[in-house]
């Protein structure tokens, strides 16, 4: 197994990350959404689908090491081609909203891949270009649990805010219609 910089391996992948950084970026917009009284971005329950989608690549070939990663499918341009005709068929399931769940749900994956490119790299073109390695250990290992641990605690913080700025873009909005 390659040395991860530091003179040691990689431990085991964590998916928190993964799986909850597409999520707080989407209920970031959100949040400022119902805060300046325009409403829900996304539909209920499309949160957990969102998350799953980070995840996807992570399930679909699950890795305990770097190699595997490396001659991994589903870390790969031709997975997030295939995530890309999906992502509108789950997408379906929310039809007041679709096209914006169907980008949510791919980025997510595009960002589980970017993830891995700065935490030890990724074989993109593998297996056509399997020498071809994007990325490095930007991230280490050593700091894996850590974000983990912090993207739960956000996500749980923005979940609890949600609320709130609910209420602000109610008063936001009735404030403009007594103003009118």
């Amino acid at each position: 197994m390659p040395s991860c910089g530091r003179g040691v391996s990689p431990p085991a992948v964590f998916i928190g990350t993964h799986a909850l950084l597409p999520v707080c970026g989407a209920l970031v917009m959100e949040n400022v959404s119902l805060a300046r009284g325009r409403g829900h971005v996304f539909p209920a329950w499309s949160m957990p689908v969102i998350g799953l989608f980070g995840a996807l690549p992570d399930i679909c070939t699950p890795h305990l090491s770097l190699e595997a990663r490396y001659t991994s499918w589903s870390h790969t341009a031709w997975f997030l081609i295939g995530v890309a005709v999906v992502c509108p068929m789950v997408a379906s399931f929310y039809p007041a909203q679709r096209w914006r769940v169907a980008l949510a749900c791919w980025f997510a994956s595009v960002l589980h891949l970017a993830c891995d490119a700065i935490s030890g790299g990724i074989a993109y073109l593998f297996p056509w270009r399997p020498e071809l390695i994007v990325g490095a250990f930007y991230v280490y290992p050593d700091y894996w649990f850590p974000l983990d641990a912090f993207f739960i605690l956000l996500t749980w913080f923005l979940i609890r805010l949600r609320p709130h700025a609910e209420a602000r873009g109610m008063r936001r909005n009735r404030k403009a219609d007594t103003e009118s």
